[in-house]
């Protein structure tokens, strides 16, 4: 299964003209890496949570969600969601005899404020608004409750993400959710903060106890993971060596007698680790096989369809890794459709063509956009300081304040000194200042043309 396209209006601050009707979402060969991006307050969180609710259905939402008070727009009665999904006719299957639509099939949820139903006491008080299928839209798909949004879904792979992708902790509570069959379990920590991915050791642990058991498939199971884990993932390239009943052991290549357990390596380092885990896990748990195998390259892939929707995928990484996370999860895991949110750059010159949204500020009368063609190259193929100074990000200088005042004060001497009126301490404190303060190549020309255009 894959997005193809997605809409909905009146959740909390998208209404009126931030309504989105229809948003094409790409998927290129079976995959897809789109970044969404805007300012903090903007609703990327909203836009993947409501994503997440309309692919999940109405059962798994009212899991995930149980309170939706605040969930539609103040001032208005009801809110909506639909999702145009593409079935992968190898993969998702429906319970019964019915045939799967030809083409994307669309996927639809309405929330309805009790009071303006009939009857309300049926339905809840007025702050709890009724979700329901969205049953108003001739072109929803009624055949959903027998495909993705059956209780155990045969196929239709989605998996979803939070920010907080911790490896060990996590309320009790939390964790019987992430625990649930089907797209509840597999979304719990993208809805819950206390939730944490502590399941993907525990199933390292079972397939190494297995193994030692003699059970083959367990053994090459545990081995496609660590060839996974081990390539190129973790930085300064260190490599999953071992796993033991005290979790899984990280070394650096070729140090093997140098190994530390995850859970006492950085934020970063359970991070990325706890989520390619937690991916093959719920992927393996899915369809019981994970077509594992090499690419052209020499590369572990994992070849089974899905989507993957990630909340801030660049929270706990340093900017190298930042560069680095979009290709290597589009490599290694081809055929999944990756959804994420991103305050970084680098995240974004990662996304495929048509791949890459922008969601205006919330003083924006406008709905979320794929960014024109010009921006896109800009942000792909430009650097990391170009997109962070482009329309995208809205950044209006890279310098800090105290640089900017600098460079001003520069500004000034440097025209008293070209116009020979500068006094000779102005003009040292100008080489000074000159010498002290650098500038990237396109800060140079910017700067430049600022001088030019006040002369």
């Amino acid at each position: 299964m894959y997005v193809t396209g997605i809409g909905f209006s009146n959740i909390r601050g998208f209404t009126g003209a931030r309504s989105v009707d229809e948003l094409p979402l790409p998927v290129q060969d079976g995959g897809s890496w789109t970044v969404i991006a805007g300012r903090n307050g903007s609703g990327k969180s909203t836009l993947l949570r409501t994503l997440a609710l309309a692919l999940a259905g109405p059962q798994a939402a009212r899991t995930l969600m149980q309170d939706f008070s605040s969930w539609i727009t103040t001032g208005q009665t009801s809110a909506w969601a639909q999702v145009s999904v593409q079935p992968d006719d190898y993969v998702d299957r429906l319970t019964g005899r019915s045939k799967k639509p030809e083409g994307p099939a669309v996927l639809g949820l309405e929330w309805t404020v009790a009071e303006s139903i009939p009857s309300a006491p049926a339905y809840g008080t007025p702050q709890q608004p009724r979700l329901a299928p969205n049953s108003g839209n001739e072109g929803v798909w009624n055949g959903a409750a027998r495909g993705p949004w059956a209780d155990n879904p045969q196929g239709w792979f989605c998996a979803g993400y939070g920010p907080f992708r911790r490896l060990i902790g996590g309320s009790g509570e939390a964790q019987r959710m992430m625990l649930a069959p089907g797209p509840a379990g597999r979304m719990a920590s993208l809805f819950h903060e206390d939730a944490s991915l502590a399941e993907g050791v525990s199933w390292l642990k079972e397939l190494r106890l297995r193994s030692l058991e003699g059970q083959e498939d367990a053994s090459e199971l545990l081995e496609t993971v660590q060839e996974l884990l081990s390539d190129g993932l973790l930085p300064d390239d260190y490599r999953a060596v071992r796993v033991t009943s005290e979790g899984l052991w990280v070394s650096p290549s070729g140090f093997p007698e140098r190994a530390y357990p995850l859970r006492e390596m950085s934020d970063g380092f359970r991070t990325v680790a706890s989520l390619v885990l937690d991916i093959v896990r719920q992927l393996q748990n899915t369809y019981g096989t994970l077509n594992a195998g090499t690419n052209d390259a020499g590369q572990p892939v994992i070849r089974m369809p899905g989507i993957v929707i990630i909340d801030e995928v660049d929270a706990h990484l340093h900017v190298t890794w930042q560069r680095r996370i979009g290709e290597w999860l589009r490599t290694h895991f081809p055929r999944i459709q990756f959804i994420v949110t991103s305050h970084s750059p680098y995240i974004c010159q990662a996304a495929d063509p048509g791949g890459l949204i922008r969601l205006p500020g919330p003083e924006e009368e406008q709905p979320p956009e794929i960014v024109e063609d010009s921006l896109y190259k800009r942000i792909v193929y430009g650097s990391g300081e170009d997109a962070a100074l482009s329309e995208l990000f809205g950044l209006e200088s890279p310098y800090s304040s105290r640089a900017e005042a600098q460079r001003r004060k520069l500004v000034q001497l440097e025209r008293k000194v070209f116009a020979g009126a500068a006094t000779e301490q102005e003009a040292r404190e100008y080489h000074n200042l000159a010498a002290e303060l650098s500038s990237s190549r396109s800060a140079r020309v910017r700067e430049v043309a600022a001088r030019l255009g006040s002369d």
